[in-house]
């Protein structure tokens, strides 16, 4: 396999496991949130505890990619790989054997936010240096393409926990998953983090991303003026119009993933009244179909650009995004269309994403620069998109946290309108091109 190919898809590894582990949490959040949190609080207020650890996760994702973003730019891509799969891993194993509330008390949920923690520093540090990595691997004129095998190796990890979900739910019944069932999901996701650690070694030594790493510039003179300012102040200073850009399309990205992949099966559930084990397949079917647009929408965006593909996608998903949840009912022949719009205009938004992130940045502030970008807009609004959704649903207003969403959608159509199109620009350029 050549060696760009043997990158591409060890970086879809990785997100294959930190997404599955991930969408676990968020899909049996509803069978084991009382076991965590005392259970005179109610099912309600237990799940909104269980959703509000989840966010937590992810305030500490910005601590993981400024950290682990930074060690990819010090000493290569590959130093972060296999630490992130690790702790992944690990923290799936950890809440797989957690005593519960009733055991140890109040010890119990803090154990929680620990190995969520422990899972969000990986979190954080994964997609800065897949999202370099890709991007400086791929050949000319194939960034987006490449770089969607991220997103790729995302549907599937959501995809295969899905399919678990699936598998759970039509042979446990429901006292059995919120006794034992949900210990099974994450004891399972330990172990294929183990499988998609070998694999990633298999796929990607530590010498092959050392040697895409970009040449350090001169000890001296204008390359140590260019490397001076580090760190995430000095990426902020630095870069911050560049920050700023990834904000303004990365929200839309973000909270629109974990509102269709991750929350959806949830929603179909609660909300609109689907069998668990009907909304696991309906997310099933959906996440194949994402899956395979990615890589088309890649292409699409290396003939044609960045912007005329996200842009027209996140305008139709501002536009649709509403009225296809209004009208979804536990009738999957009515459902299921719908979802379909939503998915594919997603799944061709996401196509495009790493690479155009990755190209708001040079290549030796890269890891740094995406990792505070997108860690700090995963942490603000991805994470806390499930809280802010069950909140909603339970004051009555389930369609309003939909309306956040296509907003977020629109935003990033007015940035993909006002910022400079980066399809043809070096992948190591001292800086993006002049504009916004």
């Amino acid at each position: 396999m050549p060696s760009h190919a043997r990158i591409t898809v060890a970086l879809g590894v990785g997100q294959l496991i930190e997404w599955f582990d991930w969408t676990l949490y968020a899909s049996f959040a509803v069978f084991f949130a009382g076991s965590f949190f005392p259970a005179g609080h109610g099912g309600e207020t237990a799940l909104l505890s269980a959703f509000a650890v989840y966010a937590v996760g992810f305030l500490f994702r910005p601590l993981g990619g400024v950290v682990l973003g930074h060690l990819a730019d010090r000493f290569g891509r590959g130093i972060v790989f296999n630490l992130t799969v690790l702790l992944m891993a690990g923290g799936s194993l950890a809440i797989a054997v957690m005593p519960t509330f009733g055991q140890i008390g109040i010890a119990a949920p803090v154990l929680l936010i620990l190995a969520r923690a422990v899972q969000g520093i990986s979190a954080g540090g994964e997609m800065p240096s897949s999202t370099a990595l890709a991007t400086e691997a791929a050949p000319a004129g194939r960034r987006a393409f490449h770089s969607s095998a991220l997103f790729v190796g995302s549907g599937i990890g959501v995809l295969l926990a899905s399919l678990l979900g699936w598998l759970l739910t039509s042979t446990l019944t429901d006292a059995q998953i919120s006794g034992f069932g949900w210990r099974v999901a994450f004891g399972f996701g330990a172990v294929l983090g183990l499988v998609g650690l070998a694999l990633r070694r298999s796929l990607l030594l530590p010498e092959q991303a050392m040697a895409q790493q970009p040449a350090p510039g001169p000890a001296g003179g204008a390359g140590h003026a260019r490397r001076r300012p580090g760190g995430f102040v000095g990426t902020v200073r630095t870069h911050g119009k560049s920050v700023l850009r990834v904000a303004g399309f990365a929200v839309a990205a973000t909270v629109g993933f974990y509102t269709l992949t991750v929350y959806m099966s949830t929603h179909l559930q609660v909300e609109v009244g689907m069998h668990p084990a009907t909304a696991f397949k309906v997310n099933c079917i959906m996440l194949l179909v994402y899956s395979v647009l990615l890589p088309l929408s890649g292409l699409a965006a290396d003939r044609w650009g960045r912007r005329p593909v996200m842009g027209w996608s996140a305008l139709a998903m501002a536009v649709v995004l509403v009225p296809c949840v209004a009208l979804m009912s536990r009738e999957v022949a009515v459902t299921l269309p719908l979802l379909l719009v939503c998915f594919a205009l997603l799944g061709v938004f996401h196509g495009p994403f790493p690479a155009l992130m990755s190209e708001q940045f040079p290549a030796e502030k890269r890891g740094i620069g995406v990792g505070t970008s997108y860690s700090l807009v995963a942490a603000l609004f991805g994470g806390t998109a499930t809280y802010l959704a069950t909140w909603l649903r339970s004051l009555g207003h389930p369609l309003w946290f939909f309306g956040y969403v296509a907003a977020t959608f629109a935003l990033a159509a007015v940035t993909m309108y006002i910022i400079p199109e980066t399809a043809s620009v070096p992948s190591d350029p001292e800086r993006p091109a002049d504009g916004f």
